[in-house]
């Protein structure tokens, strides 16, 4: 089903036969998805870490990630670097989960109304019976139009440059239950079919870490060709948005993939090669919906290194920082990674919030501006004054360093200016955010299950001492719905 065209599956008979060996003994179809997909995941686990350096998120990492953006049925969801497809499985599972719920209660306040009237009559059973097929219609996945169809087919997309990880997503997400249709062997930086700006309600991701874009990494005619067929059948499903999205993309052939983002530009200054984690955070901000939700894996350094205070900027001009929640150094130890990371979640300002925190912005500026403008102007006037009587008395030497501490002086106190305007804006702008700092997630360093105290899981168990409303989830929820005001956005 995942098969491309023309490609034969090379396997020689005695692998063949080893395989039929090993897996005769057990019935698939008698096994749940979950059960089917956690093997997949473990004996692909150990492939790719040997042949290809792809790893798998931890699940208890995933299903954490997922709750907390709290998806609900009609949400579009997306992972620009999709790997196993961990993210886009437990999105699709909750959701129908949702679904077949919904359909459970409607079915039975259905059942307490008929009771009531026809007290069990045959009239009522018939009643009955045609509300029962009728719902069971409304969830039957091979059913178009369906309430888990349209799920499967229409709410979930993912890339990953990777072939065989996009390939393996797609089987992943097969023995799961499907939904495996919107994901595509692609850059994720780039559009792809219905992958594009603004699209998405959910954005859940854990992107590499540690490559860098370079700027010889160039858009190629094959990363954006899209056929006449193509191109007619998006713009009439997704209207302008995608005909936009499709000249952006266009505009940029032949040019590097970087010149797409705005924060390989630093300050006017282009800053040459960037780590992907950073240009992800930026793809990830423009694929969500205004008032979408962001849950992404990012190393520990985006958050607290001073050269990418500008990253921390970006985000903060565009989104509310919701949470970040500290993982342990030791969480990605058993797949082959040492760094630290930390889950970030963000949700992208409407377009009425955004007016808002601009105009405020740009108060705070002016604020500051008119506060130094009288200091500026007669030290830019005295300077100016020195290097007037250097020149008149042809003391080149002394004109120089004159004119090199002008410049350093307008960098030093612009430099000032921006601080001082983005404390202002803090206060002018502030918000609560939940920070929580996690010991136990569900997995050892050498790989094994531990307790967590993420959320409440009856598989893995809490840490001593951590009860269900102590979870970090349970936590965040009850932070979300009191939030302490005295909590604020951190630089």
């Amino acid at each position: 089903m995942v098969q491309r065209p023309g490609e034969r599956i090379k396997l020689k008979p005695a692998t063949g036969r080893e395989i039929v060996r090993l897996l005769e003994r057990y019935n698939l179809s008698d096994t749940s998805e979950d059960i089917k997909g956690i093997a997949f995941e473990r004996f692909l686990g150990k492939t790719f870490r040997g042949e290809i350096g792809q790893f798998f998120t931890p699940r208890s990492i995933v299903d954490f990630m997922v709750r907390m953006v709290d998806p609900k049925e009609g949400n579009i969801a997306c992972d620009p670097a999709s790997g196993s497809g961990g993210f886009l499985i437990r999105f699709f599972d909750i959701v129908r989960q949702q679904i077949l719920m919904d359909a459970d209660n409607e079915y039975q306040e259905y059942k307490r109304r008929i009771t009531a009237k026809y007290r069990h009559s045959a009239r009522g059973a018939e009643e009955l019976r045609k509300k029962y097929e009728a719902i069971q219609a409304s969830i039957d996945q091979r059913r178009e139009g369906s309430r888990t169809w349209r799920l499967s087919n229409t709410c979930i997309y993912g890339t990953d440059a990777n072939d065989r990880m996009a390939w393996t997503s797609k089987m992943n997400m097969i023995l799961h239950g499907d939904g495996h249709g919107g994901v595509h062997q692609h850059n994720g930086f780039i559009n792809v079919n219905g992958i594009f700006e603004e699209r998405f309600d959910i954005i859940l991701t854990n992107p590499p870490f540690g490559a860098y874009v370079e700027p010889s990494d160039v858009l190629t005619e094959e990363q954006i060709a899209t056929s006449p067929e193509q191109f007619r059948r998006y713009s009439n499903e997704y209207g302008d948005l995608y005909k936009r999205a499709q000249a952006h993309v266009a505009a940029a052939r032949g040019k590097p993939i970087a010149s797409l983002f705005e924060l390989p530009t630093q300050g006017g200054r282009k800053l040459g090669k960037i780590k992907t984690e950073i240009l992800f955070i930026e793809r990830c901000l423009s694929l969500l919906k205004p008032g979408g939700r962001l849950g992404i894996v990012l190393p520990e350094g985006i958050f607290n290194n001073p050269s990418l205070a500008y990253v921390r900027e970006f985000c903060e001009d565009r989104a509310y920082i919701r949470a970040v929640v500290s993982l342990p150094q030791d969480t990605f130890v058993s797949t082959g990674a040492t760094v630290k990371a930390s889950l970030l979640f963000m949700q992208k300002f409407t377009a009425k919030e955004k007016i808002d925190y601009d105009r405020k912005k740009a108060a705070a500026d002016k604020e500051i501006r008119e506060k130094y403008t009288r200091e500026i102007s007669a030290a830019v006037s005295k300077l100016k004054l020195y290097i007037e009587k250097a020149a008149k008395n042809k003391d080149a030497d002394r004109r120089k360093q004159l004119q090199a501490e002008l410049r350093q002086y307008e960098k030093d106190m612009e430099a000032k200016l921006q601080a001082e305007a983005g404390a202002l804006l803090k206060e002018q702008f502030a918000y609560p955010v939940f920070l929580y700092e996690a010991q136990h997630v569900g997995i050892t360093a050498t790989g094994e299950p531990d307790t967590t105290e993420l959320y409440e899981d009856a598989k893995l168990g809490l840490p001593a001492g951590v009860t269900a409303d102590a979870t970090a989830l349970a936590l965040y929820r009850a932070f979300r719905s009191n939030p302490d005001s005295s909590v604020r956005v951190q630089a």
